[in-house]
């Protein structure tokens, strides 16, 4: 019998490969009693990979930013997970409204971009480690989300993932001593967004926050999403703006409903849904900043929107 490997298939085992040598060479044990450490697959490429140099252009970027005046305890930020050339500078207007705030833990919900799966993978290490040092994972927390159905993602779906990852060192600057709850999300149906968002709001307290990464429109032919080819900036803009509009309004179903109709290529779009799905009455959204990698370069013919948004809790400090 001869068996033939079509184009889908050679992606999907080329991505099966990518995370068994991924696990092989990146998650390892840690000195003994510290647990299996993450360590990083991109320092060095999406950001640099020496200490001193991270540092230095984290807070460089961190010092460029002009808030805006956001009233309330952050309850959480969409934040852009490119490489630093291109989205760190609206990354850092997120994390510079984190910055000395008494923050103890972050969930940190991000797409999966190298496994196919449906539902949420909760993390399997107990350390994640950058040019900066390592992070602790929450793994109470982790184990108990794991133990729901919606929480059965693969576990080794964050070994390679960089949306996570790229939020990373910007949390290890602007906070002090801090865990994370690394979650990467699949395929949703309606169902799981409601079983996800009530898990995790059972588990919010004060110190609390949520980061969710995501990039906006990914526009040209390298993208396979053209739906303009005038006035790419100006309509770039509108696009990502109707989405934005939705997002500040707290509107889950608007939201989901806009990404369908207009394909928005919103890579975030589902950790967005649980985001929105866990807003309280009282949080307001705020956007601080909108830039395209277009903008940077000057050419629009392949490009990535970012932004960085804020919601905040009034009557909360």
């Amino acid at each position: 019998m001869i068996y033939t490997i079509n184009d889908d298939m050679m992606c999907r085992l080329t991505v099966i490969a990518f995370v068994i040598i991924y696990s092989v060479c990146f998650c390892t044990g840690a000195e003994a009693g510290e647990g299996t450490v993450r360590k990083s697959p991109i320092a060095g490429s999406w950001y640099p990979g020496d200490k001193d140099n991270l540092k230095s252009l984290l807070n460089d970027l961190l010092d460029k930013v002009e808030l805006p005046d956001v009233q309330g305890r952050p309850f959480g930020i969409i934040s852009p997970h490119a490489g630093i050339q291109f989205s760190g500078q609206a990354a850092a207007y997120g994390f510079k409204a984190l910055q000395n705030k008494k923050i103890k833990r972050v969930i940190v919900l991000g797409p999966s971009h190298y496994s196919y799966f449906t539902g949420i993978a909760t993390s399997g290490v107990d350390l994640y480690e950058t040019p900066l040092g390592t992070i602790t994972v929450d793994r109470a927390m982790s184990d108990e989300l794991y133990k729901l159905l919606v929480f059965k993602g693969p576990r080794n779906a964050e070994l390679p993932e960089h949306s996570l990852e790229m939020q990373l060192p910007f949390l290890q600057v602007v906070l002090d001593d801090f865990m994370i709850v690394p979650l990467v999300v699949g395929e949703m149906s309606p169902k799981d967004y409601a079983e996800a968002a009530t898990a995790l709001k059972n588990h919010l307290d004060d110190s609390t926050v949520m980061v969710v990464s995501s990039d906006f429109t990914h526009f040209g032919g390298r993208f396979g999403y053209v739906p303009f080819r005038d006035n790419v900036k100006a309509n770039l803009k509108k696009l990502d703006g109707g989405a934005i509009d939705k997002i500040t309004a707290k509107d889950f179903d608007g939201f989901l409903k806009y990404v369908d109709e207009t394909g928005a290529t919103i890579c975030g779009a589902r950790p967005i849904g649980i985001f929105l799905k866990m807003l309280p009455v009282s949080t307001r959204g705020t956007l601080l900043t909108y830039y395209t990698s277009g903008d940077l370069l000057q050419d629009y013919t392949d490009c990535v929107s970012y932004a960085s948004i804020i919601f905040t809790e009034a009557g909360k400090k």
